[in-house]
């Protein structure tokens, strides 16, 4: 091998080092962090820890300002809401581990699949309903005032112009712009 060729494979060896030690950097110390979990559905949430997906009407709460008497009377739905959230997500998650083993078969058994994005559809639309059901109850809680921000806030996250982390004091404060986020 001449020398020239020899010189070439040492730079692009070296390149390739440069590149994978770079990646390495990044993704310990540059990266926001993001808890790895299976299925796409958020972990349980311990009392005191941040979760990635906060809990709609934790978020909701929030931005309406709840004064302490009103955090207590709301608090309970908060819990039993993000408990049978946490349920759905988890049933969720395993269709979607089904749904992924059908798709790794070398030949698509359409009438499995198809039955497994129907079962999904079906937890959206109750994980949809159960939100709406939520803030009901929480909005009989609120007072006049914060009833009206409920619906403005409402309209804007449902209606396309924001998101659960792109509102006024959400979790995401704003600071990535990003197309809305459906309801879930």
């Amino acid at each position: 091998m001449s020398l020239r060729v020899t010189q070439v494979l040492l730079g692009l060896s070296l390149l390739l080092n440069a590149f994978a030690l770079a990646g390495f950097v990044f993704h310990n110390w540059l990266e926001p962090s993001h808890p790895p979990f299976a299925g796409g559905r958020p972990p349980p949430q311990q009392p005191g820890q941040q979760n990635r997906w906060p809990n709609p009407l934790e978020t909701l709460a929030q931005d309406l300002k709840l004064d302490d008497e009103q955090r207590k009377a709301v608090q309970p739905l908060i819990d039993e809401y993000g408990n049978t959230r946490r349920d759905r997500w988890r049933d969720i998650g395993k269709i979607r581990e089904a749904m992924s083993v059908e798709l790794q078969k070398p030949a698509f058994d359409m009438a499995k699949i198809d039955a497994l994005v129907d079962q999904m559809t079906v937890l959206r639309a109750e994980q949809q309903k159960q939100n709406l059901r939520a803030i009901e109850q929480m909005a009989a809680k609120l007072k006049p005032e914060q009833q009206a921000e409920l619906h403005k806030i409402l309209a804007e996250r449902y209606g396309g112009q924001g998101g659960w982390r792109g509102g006024q004091g959400g979790q995401g404060g704003g600071q990535r712009e990003r197309g809305p986020r459906p309801p879930q």
